[in-house]
């Protein structure tokens, strides 16, 4: 079972062809055609099933393709950590990150980071939990930065506390209920939901339930934290949204900050990661940088108008 194949196998399934994929490993389609039947002649299964527009895979090789990038990723790591621990500060730092973490501590950590070892790639998406569990279990993700209770995380990740996001409602500044003080008093608004289960939508379910509200009236699902400010600053819709996320928005000004006194969940961000796969040293150094802007005093907030 050689990587170079398991590589290959990985670009078949992202292009949808074998030639492309051999191109990208610098393969004669014929060679890499040979090795993926060599592959399944170990497995015993066919991976792949060949049709006129392409290649994709066969039941088998869907089931085999998680494996596959852990082999794959596993390899990459091993050579990044020896290669870093020599001196040699190359390779990758793959992760995803709340919107939180993305628009605050972030920009602050890669700055010392970069400047130190210019040479190790950085690759971030946009990623919260659960959402990010199936990249950090077949190692295409290092780590994620992502709100989480410590008792719902699997047994099979670590969960290491950064800090505490502050989570706020927001509404059009013209909104009939911009002053409101109490949950009770926006009972019968409608609300932008993030989709995510533990995203702020969640939230503000838990926040009703907790205080013997009917549960909110959900208007929209939005996934997207660049669309909703623009969203909400639009509409009559409420929404609860990462107070750094609101300040930072370009609707900033079109925006109210609902002054409730009831309390908000507060959720806790994590660095979320593999509990037996250890960290390269460059991917441990920038979480380094990251943990300790994190534990910097916060600047004070002015309250939107």
């Amino acid at each position: 079972m050689k990587l170079q194949t398991l590589q290959g196998l990985i670009h078949i399934e992202e292009l949808g062809s074998i030639r492309a994929a051999a191109q990208q490993l610098h393969l004669s389609q014929p060679a890499l055609t040979a090795a993926i039947q060599q592959l399944e002649e170990e497995l015993r299964a066919p991976l792949l099933v060949r049709t006129k527009q392409g290649a994709t895979l066969s039941e088998f090789g869907r089931a085999f393709m998680p494996r596959a990038r852990l082999i794959v990723g596993e390899a990459r790591r091993a050579r990044e950590e020896i290669d870093q621990l020599r001196g040699r500060w190359q390779g990758n730092v793959r992760f995803a990150t709340s919107p939180a973490v993305a628009l605050s501590v972030l920009p602050m950590a890669l700055q010392p980071f970069h400047a130190r070892y210019p040479d190790v790639h950085v690759e971030f998406r946009d990623g919260l939990y659960p959402g990010v569990t199936p990249g950090l279990r077949d190692g295409t993700l290092d780590f994620a930065l992502t709100p989480v209770a410590r008792n719902e995380v699997e047994a099979d990740l670590a969960a290491d506390p950064l800090f505490v996001t502050e989570i706020v409602i927001a509404c059009q500044r013209d909104h009939p209920l911009r002053h409101a003080t109490r949950f009770a008093q926006l009972a019968e608004c409608q609300w932008v939901f993030s989709s995510a289960p533990r995203g702020p939508g969640a939230m503000i379910q838990e926040a009703f339930a907790t205080s013997g509200l009917p549960p909110p009236r959900r208007g929209l699902t939005c996934e997207s934290f660049l669309a909703l400010p623009g969203i909400v600053a639009h509409s009559e819709f409420m929404a609860t949204i990462p107070r750094k996320v609101l300040e930072l928005s370009a609707y900033r000004d079109q925006l109210h900050e609902v002054p409730i006194q009831d309390a908000l969940p507060r959720p806790l961000v994590h660095v979320l990661r593999r509990h037996d796969l250890p960290l390269t040293p460059a991917a441990q150094y920038l979480i380094g940088w990251i943990r300790h802007h994190a534990l910097q005093p916060a600047p004070k907030h002015q309250a939107l108008a």
